[in-house]
């Protein structure tokens, strides 16, 4: 009698996780519409997928992604909230419930999709060297004993750990730090996303990308664990922007000049 009680008692609670959960899952995106904003934490010092114009004023790839989805959400991209994040504090403000939707250059890890639910991937970055101008350094295979720079908490502070253990590793936190890292002598190289270290060659003179990419990833936008409807809003979406041509319009906008060093979209 007292192991079938148990055992009701057991299917009882397991029913209500499971209602639990899925009542979470599809009020999320309830919620968003309710409160008529969705918040969403971008980068703002990652050209080009989000940074600061000349104006003050957000823009960028992702900028643009978060924007796109408040039009569909309420005809008004001005309800997007567009809440600033690195690498170190986004999903500190993804798990603490300051945003609902993260498009910050995230990469998809078996790691993070433990800790978040992950979209479809809406981007395929590789990682690049930066270095200075007259560097001879070529790959991360020479870097032995030399000083490699990178964003603390990226996925490249595992990756030079494992691929080249003999580099002296050292971290930094932002993008602009790293190229001020290079630039000042303070590292011998800086490894980061694709894209994001294109266009700062492009910007300054003194520096420049070498080697090809290394172990290309896809970009993610991440809610919070068991945020399932939110996320499967967001694929939607992104399926329904390839079809129509919305998002080789962004694209275009935005990573034309680098196409030929891309690993794809």
């Amino acid at each position: 009698m007292l192991r079938r009680r148990i055992s009701k008692a057991g299917v009882v609670l397991a029913l209500a996780l499971a209602c639990g959960t899925s009542a979470h899952a599809e009020s999320s995106l309830d919620a968003v519409r309710a409160r008529g904003r969705i918040r969403v934490g971008v980068k703002t010092d990652a050209p080009p997928f989000g940074f600061i114009d000349a104006r003050g004023h957000p823009v960028g790839f992702e900028v643009d992604l978060a924007r796109f989805f408040a039009r569909v959400l309420f005809d008004d991209e001005g309800r997007a909230r567009l809440v600033p994040v690195t690498t170190s504090t986004r999903f500190a403000e993804l798990q603490a419930g300051r945003v609902d939707l993260l498009l910050a250059t995230v990469t998809a890890t078996e790691q993070r999709r433990t800790v978040a639910e992950l979209s479809d991937p809406y981007f395929t970055s590789g990682s690049l060297i930066l270095v200075a101008r007259d560097s001879r350094l070529g790959t991360l295979g020479e870097a032995a004993g030399r000083k490699v720079a990178v964003v603390k908490g990226s996925v490249q502070e595992a990756d030079v750990a494992e691929l080249q253990p003999r580099a002296i590793l050292i971290t930094v936190g932002s993008l602009a730090a790293g190229a001020h890292a290079v630039r000042s002598g303070q590292a011998d190289a800086f490894l980061y996303d694709d894209v994001a270290v294109l266009a700062l060659a492009r910007r300054d003179p003194a520096l420049r990308v070498t080697g090809a990419p290394i172990r290309p990833r896809p970009y993610v936008a991440a809610a919070r664990k068991e945020d399932t409807g939110l996320i499967r809003w967001v694929n939607g979406w992104l399926a329904k922007m390839r079809r129509d041509g919305t998002y080789r319009g962004l694209w275009r906008r935005y990573f034309t000049p680098f196409e030929s060093h891309l690993v794809g979209a």
